[in-house]
């Protein structure tokens, strides 16, 4: 049986918490030893709240403060580095990604014993929405996917989902090539085990649920934070494969 840790990364998120920590606990996943809630710094009690709800759970809960540079991508890493599991899943804590397309996903790993990496995906057939886009955040969406798929080379349907899966050898394997100030974690490390020439990552279906608590961080500074990291990666991308031919075994 793989081991498997929870991070749910976190900010302002003290209403959503307790629904997905007691959603994930009701789930009685056999290899589930942890959830992690990497929190960053959020003034409203979002660790109050997840500790507190974590005193009538049977998964063990912690809650770890991101202690460097502020930011979604940071403070997943910070959880996975904290991790006990072999296999580390991220899911947002607001709803959106939904607790019960984590089994289907992880079983992913039980299908192909080699998987790197699997992604929760709402555009391979199975996958979708439980409520209808309006058109600019479809058109946001589909035009920053695009932009992964040609600017990188991911051949990811859905490299935005931000819901996965990855196996801690994979990722200890290639974290030293992530960026301190990374923005999309999911598609850095998919980037990333694309460059190896020996990792797979497969696309898992998954429904993409209405958010319940909080607002959509969207915005113009994260979409220019976007675009900027893809540049990173065009101009890193040779180190970056250098580096990761010198560190393989």
């Amino acid at each position: 049986m793989i081991s498997v840790s929870v991070i749910l990364p976190t900010f302002r998120e003290k209403d959503s918490i307790p629904p997905m920590l007691r959603s994930l606990d009701a789930l009685h996943l056999p290899g589930l030893v942890e959830i992690i809630v990497a929190d960053d710094h959020s003034p409203d009690g979002t660790g109050a709240a997840a500790l507190e709800t974590a005193k009538t759970m049977r998964t063990p809960v912690r809650v770890e403060q991101n202690p460097g540079v502020r930011g979604l991508a940071p403070s997943v890493v910070h959880g996975f580095s904290k991790a006990q599991g072999e296999i580390l899943v991220c899911m947002d804590a607001d709803g959106q990604h939904r607790p019960e397309d984590l089994p289907g996903l992880l079983a992913e790993f039980d299908r192909d014993p080699a998987l790197s990496m699997a992604v929760g995906s709402r555009h391979v057939p199975g996958g979708g929405f439980t409520e209808k886009w309006n058109p600019f955040r479809v058109l946001c969406s589909g035009g920053a996917a695009s932009a992964a798929r040609l600017v990188l080379g991911v051949t990811l349907k859905d490299p935005m989902s931000g819901f996965f899966a990855i196996r801690r050898e994979a990722f200890d394997r290639v974290k030293s090539c992530l960026s301190p100030e990374g923005f999309k974690i999911m598609l850095e490390l998919a980037f990333l085990l694309s460059l190896t020439g020996r990792d797979r990552v497969a696309e898992h279906p998954i429904t993409f649920a209405m958010r319940k608590h909080g607002e959509s961080k969207l915005s113009g500074r994260v979409a220019v934070q976007y675009l900027a990291m893809l540049m990173r990666f065009v101009r890193t991308k040779k180190s970056i494969r250098g580096r990761l031919a010198s560190a393989r075994p």
